[in-house]
């Protein structure tokens, strides 16, 4: 006789969908082989809302899939009619990081706030918000990136205090024709 109700079990299974889908979303950029990898998953706690379809993840948690690996102190997975529809990644700050191709170096990503919205290919670093990239450096206080569309934008704080800065290193610029 197993100690576990269905009613658990079944919510247990929920936990994990939502787990699978967040770093399934993560990996649409990745190497094809990271999909093939297991979900790694510890965080301190969770916490699951059945009504609301909201999963909490809280301290310390680590989620790595193959060359992805996304840090943070708090990631919540919204589901809507069964299907992830958006995560947000918080910390001081959130860290995200995968290789996009096997030659290529790291993309890494810092904000203090992750969003990646599911429905429309769209990931927002928010606050404080790094972009590192084959030697490109991209800071500002919100970076957006359609992931379909494969444009970024970049801006600083509303204030105009803070403005964006991008790095280009020399082997990323064109040489000037004599």
């Amino acid at each position: 006789m197993s100690l576990i109700s269905p009613a658990s079990r079944c919510r247990w299974y929920r936990y994990c969908a939502a787990a699978v889908a967040l770093t399934a979303a993560a990996s649409t950029l990745s190497l094809p082989s990271d999909r093939q990898q297991p979900i790694n998953i510890e965080s301190d706690r969770a916490l699951r809302n059945d009504r609301t379809g909201v999963t909490v993840y809280e301290g310390a948690v680590n989620i790595v899939q193959g060359t992805i690996n996304i840090r943070a102190d708090q990631v919540t997975v919204y589901m809507a009619q069964n299907k992830v529809s958006k995560i947000v990644c918080k910390g001081e700050p959130a860290h995200y990081q995968q290789q996009i191709e096997a030659d290529s170096d790291l993309v890494t990503a810092q904000a203090n706030t992750i969003e990646y919205y599911l429905d429309t290919d769209m990931i927002s670093l928010i606050d404080a918000a790094h972009l590192h990239q084959e030697g490109s450096t991209l800071k500002g206080d919100r970076i957006d990136y359609d992931i379909t569309g494969e444009m970024v934008e970049a801006r600083g704080d509303i204030s105009g205090k803070q403005r964006i800065q991008m790095v280009i290193p020399p082997n990323q610029q064109k040489a000037s024709e004599e």
